[in-house]
């Protein structure tokens, strides 16, 4: 009945306080975040590796343990490695990054620029994880209109990557490096990627962005779901503009019904935020809202909806990579041919190999420190051990800090 229809299509919508409606995909979950498309078997089979850690870590991996430091069973993973996964998320670079690139603008320009970074929030969640890149690992690729993609893994503890994106005919540059951050907390695994976006424009102009922090909840029990959560800074200086977005609102349906409805909060996925001076934050110049699963608009205009069926771009791995490529892992390929246990062989392989080499960089860079504290001690006349207690001291007289 049209009633039923009203009722249930109005549980998958995001609605502000003044009654302003998102559709959102149908992935979403009614609460709010996103829910991938996972097997039953699927979901139970990480739900019992999650268990098994749990026996083998107790405590520490559900108070905040950094997973990154974790060597995690081969099942969980997806044969890509994460600098290929980075990817996912500028899916319509080719779309708002070239729109941005195009016009003269300032405002109009960081109204795209927030549009690309918000609707690839969208296309991030997925059920199995990446392969950690290793130090010196690099990806490259390009867009179908030309866009050359550059990653690289430029720190191995922290967990550090590294990219540069030029687009067609160099009209823009994104660039940056994040450290991937996650850990368990209660049900939850929390994290996302540390670091600044920059959008640089051939005019001078640098569009600069952070990301809000990412949860993926249900991991032990209840549903599988994603959620992002906190505040997104975007900055212009050569413009003096600004943008705060809120991710996970506490904004509110507006109340329907008599005295005794209850208000019903918009789901998490809802954001809302404004473009304003930089030096003076009471000017406003533009409103944005929306759901990262439904849609964005500006002053009500909309500038991406999931219904539009945007292309989403999807990188060409270049003919000739470097030796140190990521499609190159041994571990990475034999996951892609279906070979889990050969796969599984070779990520122990490469972990105790990077391990290794770790150590044999704090060797030198230990050895590096006693060298410049002996050269550092003859010039002042005085033995290592004195400059070391004078090091210890704070003394001014001794110029290694």
């Amino acid at each position: 009945s049209p009633f039923f229809f009203f009722f249930f299509h109005t549980m998958s919508l995001a609605a502000d306080e003044q009654g302003k409606v998102f559709d959102r995909m149908p992935e979403a979950v009614e609460t709010g975040g996103y829910m991938p498309v996972m097997t039953p078997e699927l979901i139970e089979e990480q739900k019992g590796i999650v268990w098994e850690l749990l026996r083998q870590f107790g405590q520490a991996i559900t108070q905040g343990r950094d997973l990154t430091a974790v060597s995690l069973p081969i099942q969980l993973f997806e044969p890509r490695s994460y600098l290929e996964r980075l990817t996912d998320a500028w899916v319509y670079g080719p779309i708002f990054l070239t729109r941005a690139a195009e016009t003269t603008d300032p405002v109009e320009r960081m109204k795209n620029v927030i549009t690309f970074a918000i609707s690839g929030l969208s296309n991030t969640g997925y059920p199995k994880k990446p392969f950690n890149p290793i130090l010196g690992e690099t990806y490259q690729a390009t867009w179908p209109d030309g866009t050359r993609i550059l990653s690289e893994q430029s720190s191995h503890h922290p967990p550090v990557t590294s990219w540069q994106l030029f687009g067609p005919d160099n009209s823009y540059h994104f660039y940056g490096n994040g450290e991937w951050a996650a850990s368990f907390s209660g049900n939850s695994i929390s994290g996302g990627q540390k670091g600044t976006h920059y959008v640089e424009f051939k005019d001078g102009t640098v569009i600069e962005y952070d990301l809000p922090e990412v949860h993926v909840r249900g991991m032990i029990y209840g549903d599988r779901f994603f959620e992002y959560e906190g505040m997104m800074l975007v900055r212009d200086k050569k413009n003096d503009l600004q943008a705060r977005i809120q991710f996970k609102t506490d904004l509110y349906f507006p109340k329907s019904g008599g005295w005794f409805s209850m208000r019903k909060k918009v789901p998490t996925d809802y954001f809302k935020g404004s473009i304003t001076a930089l030096s003076d934050p009471r000017k406003v110049y533009s409103v944005v809202e929306g759901s990262w699963v439904g849609a964005v608009e500006f002053d009500g205009k909309t500038y991406w909806d999931w219904k539009q069926s945007l292309e989403k771009a999807k990188p060409i791995p270049v003919d000739t990579p470097l030796p140190s490529d990521s499609r190159y892992r041994e571990d990475l390929v034999h996951l892609a041919a279906g070979k889990k246990e050969e796969a599984g062989e070779w990520k122990y392989t490469l972990e105790q190999k990077q391990r290794a080499d770790r150590a044999l960089r704090a060797e030198g860079r230990e050895l590096r420190r006693k060298q410049a504290l002996a050269a550092e001690a003859k010039k002042l006349g005085i033995t290592v051990e004195e400059l070391e207690a004078r090091k210890a001291a704070n003394d001014p007289k001794s110029s290694w800090w």
